[in-house]
């Protein structure tokens, strides 16, 4: 019931929609009562062959008016009911990425990508039945049936009464039967379904390494598998659909027989005109229609709040509870209320005394961490893998939270300042690049989404890339494939620091950016940067010391702590951790020259 209730806030902030939708669809309904009984008092009155026609028209204009206003009743209620699933299912879409987007880095450390995919897409999908189906048809079925009802006990109390009998029996009575039924099979549903995207993923992302070691005929079975067990949910739920729906049948006609049998010893005491039992039985009829769809309702709310519920779950994570989940809390909101006040020319970054773990019981990243950055200077953060390197650029990136210590911007307590308005200010390239399927153009643009051509083309001959690009069969405009695979190793990071360069960012983060380039491509990317790097804040963050000597002051971390610090001739003369790593990598064999 919690996830029901958070659910009905989403559909709160459009609830006059949500009414007039609601009282559309009671329209529609009620029209088609008014169409069934004045169609039968019509066929009554005409087989008793009146005197003239005229004693017909009344009716005769009854049904024309009540079948040409059920059918726009009914265009108009379905425009009205789905632009408001559509507005419910945007308003979800913002605010889920919302909740997710400042936790993006740690996402997936607990969580497969498919099954992330699986609550973006899939769950948030099953949630356009919680309008349509699952709110929306009781609603109408109440409305209707008390409709019909004080129809029928106009003529007698008995009809009313036996009509609200048969209603609550087939709106109640068989829909709880369907829910009890269905409720374990849609919440396995939602979990096969889960399972199946993140398989699918897994199959996709890892297919060359599946094939070299000959399991993709394993994963492949695996997901035909989980395909079977979801085949055979759905079985079960057409199944359970296809017997609540002959029971709604049955109701139906015995609401009208037993009507008709009451009916009857009336119209033969003529205390009731027999032109009145084809109406009685036509209305009993028509108000069968409102409660028709509450089998699928009850049947569809177990996988509705299934999926509400990993939706939530993935919103949440592990540090948020319920009560601050609130979808009243817009994205991005305080970078619209207020401007950016981290200047865009430059500023100075401060980390002090900073500690920083990744969980409870993980050993702390970093301890006691202290850096002073000011505005245009170069510093280098050097140490070997684990040291906490890589921990610093998601703290100052607002990425993660960090425990103790401080760390401004500009003079401006970083936990005070929009992750929004921090990141904006800064340019990454990191040892991970991520390239998508798109043109060359388009992963440039990631940086600046609104650079003209010139400015794009400006930024790739900064990084010497754009040879290499117009080389390309279809130039800026080609297709690079996943993660940029139509590129080598030294094209990417390039091309990655032609997008950091387009952002135009006053500082410049490096994360291993020389990660995987032989010595040659490493020396050659290291000395092209030095003109692009003019004017601009400078983190180098890396376990090679290639390159160093143009730092003004470098830090070697060894678990989490800063070990040594100073220039890169201060540091080799004191012959300390510094020239420890240095002599190792020099005498690394260089098979490059």
């Amino acid at each position: 019931m919690n996830t029901f209730r958070r659910s009905l806030t989403f559909v709160s902030r459009y609830k006059g929609r949500t009414l007039l939708a609601i009282f559309i669809g009671f329209l529609t309904i009620g029209a088609n009562i008014g169409l069934m009984g004045t169609s039968g008092y019509l066929i009554a009155k005409a087989a008793l062959r009146p005197e003239t026609v005229l004693l017909l028209w009344v009716p005769i204009v009854g049904v024309r008016f009540f079948g040409l206003s059920r059918g726009v009743f009914r265009y108009v209620e379905r425009l009205v009911s789905h632009d408001v699933t559509f507005r419910i299912l945007s308003s979800m879409r913002t605010w889920l990425y919302g909740r997710i987007e400042p936790r993006g880095t740690e996402l997936l450390e607990n969580r497969r990508s498919g099954d992330v995919l699986s609550s973006v897409v899939s769950d948030v999908n099953e949630l356009q039945n919680l309008y349509l189906r699952v709110l929306a048809p009781p609603a109408v079925a109440v409305l209707c049936s008390m409709l019909g009802i004080g129809i029928a006990a106009a003529y007698d109390l008995r009809f009313g009464a036996i009509l609200a009998v048969m209603l609550v029996l087939a709106g109640v009575g068989v829909p709880l039967a369907a829910h009890l039924s269905g409720l374990k099979r849609g919440q396995e549903m939602v979990k096969q379904r889960a399972e199946l995207y993140a398989d699918a993923a897994d199959l996709i992302m890892g297919l060359p390494e599946l094939i070299i070691y000959g399991q993709a005929d394993t994963a492949a079975a695996r997901m035909e598998e989980t395909q079977r067990g979801i085949s055979a949910i759905q079985s079960g739920q057409n199944r359970t659909a296809a017997v609540t729906s002959g029971l709604m049948v049955a109701c139906t006609h015995l609401a009208m027989w037993l009507i008709m049998l009451a009916a009857v010893p009336l119209v033969a005491a003529e205390a009731l005109n027999g032109m009145y039992l084809p109406v009685l039985a036509m209305v009993a009829l028509a108000t069968f229609e409102a409660v028709a769809p509450l089998p699928q309702t009850f049947q569809q709310f177990g996988t509705t709040m299934a999926a509400a519920a990993r939706l939530f779950r993935l919103a949440d994570g592990d540090g948020d509870s319920p009560a601050n989940a609130s979808p009243a809390g817009g994205y991005g909101a305080s970078c619209e209320e207020e401007s950016s006040r981290l200047p865009a020319d430059g500023f100075p970054i401060r980390m002090e005394a900073v500690s920083f773990h990744y969980g409870e019981r993980e050993p702390a990243a970093l301890s006691d961490f202290s850096l002073e950055l000011p505005r245009g200077a170069r510093i280098a953060v050097v140490g070997e893998s684990g040291a906490g390197k890589s921990s610093i650029l998601q703290l100052l990136l607002k990425l993660r939270p960090y425990q103790s210590g401080s760390i401004t911007l500009g003079g401006y307590d970083l936990n005070s300042l929009p992750g929004e308005e921090v990141r904006a200010r800064f340019a990454v390239v990191s040892q991970s690049i991520q390239l998508f399927n798109e043109t060359v153009r388009d992963n440039l643009l990631l940086g600046r989404h609104d650079a003209a051509d010139e400015q794009v083309e400006q930024a790739a001959k900064l990084a010497l890339i754009h040879d290499t690009i117009i080389s390309l069969p279809q130039g800026y405009d080609t297709l690079i494939g996943e993660w940029g695979a139509m590129l080598s190793g030294g094209e990417r990071q390039r091309l990655a620091l032609a997008r950091a360069l387009l952002r135009d960012a006053p500082v410049l983060l490096f994360d291993e950016p020389t990660t995987g380039l032989d010595p040659v491509t490493e020396r050659a990317f290291i000395q092209q940067l030095e003109p692009v790097l003019q004017g601009k804040t400078v983190l180098w963050i890396t376990h090679k010391l290639s390159g160093l000597e143009q730092m003004d002051e470098i830090l070697v971390l060894r678990q989490g702590r800063i070990s040594e610090r100073g220039t890169h001739e201060e540091l080799l003369a004191r012959r300390g951790d510094y020239w420890r790593l240095f002599q190792l990598q020099r005498q690394e064999p260089e098979w490059a020259g």
